[in-house]
């Protein structure tokens, strides 16, 4: 059986980790569609760069666009190199997965908080946690973002009955 104390951290437990999930489930939309925006102004200023190339009748006024097309699309491809959206978007979509599964464990524990085995399985569900957090360190802290979540997990379980 869990004290007060420990059933608050259960709760606040389960809405961090939701929070969580959710936050990280919007950031890898974010690299997603940066990846998608980059990826679809390369292919543009590529051809550009490719049809002025093979136009042999550009005048002179407009010559500068070769070489500006080109450096462009170099530029593009470089910030896609170097954002590594795709393997960002990848990777918080893991954490969304992971603190969601973390979520739903503090959930059942929620539901079992009377058990005997109830402790034990709150240190493994914190350490699990503390495991999680290090994982994302090396993405941004979008406080907004975050603070949004927020305020979606709680209104979503304010009916729940959060402990005093």
């Amino acid at each position: 059986m869990l004290s007060d104390l420990q059933q608050k951290s259960v709760w606040e437990g389960w809405l961090g980790a939701e929070i969580r999930a959710n936050y990280f489930a919007d950031l890898s939309s974010s690299y997603q569609w940066r990846q998608k925006i980059l990826t679809w102004l390369i292919l543009l200023f590529s051809s550009g760069a490719f049809l002025t190339l093979v136009t042999s009748g550009l005048p002179d006024s407009l010559s500068w666009l070769k070489p500006t097309f080109a450096l462009i699309a170099a530029c593009m491809s470089f910030l896609s190199l170097i954002g590594q959206n795709q393997k960002n978007a990848i990777e918080c979509a893991d954490l969304h997965f992971k603190w969601n599964r973390l979520s739903a464990e503090y959930a059942a524990l929620w539901e079992d908080m009377y058990s005997e085995d109830a402790l034990a399985t709150l240190r493994k569900l914190q350490e699990k946690s503390a495991e999680l957090s290090r994982s994302g360190v090396s993405f941004p802290n979008r406080t907004r973002k975050m603070l949004k979540w927020q305020d979606h997990v709680e209104r979503h379980h304010a009916a729940s009955g959060a402990p005093a």
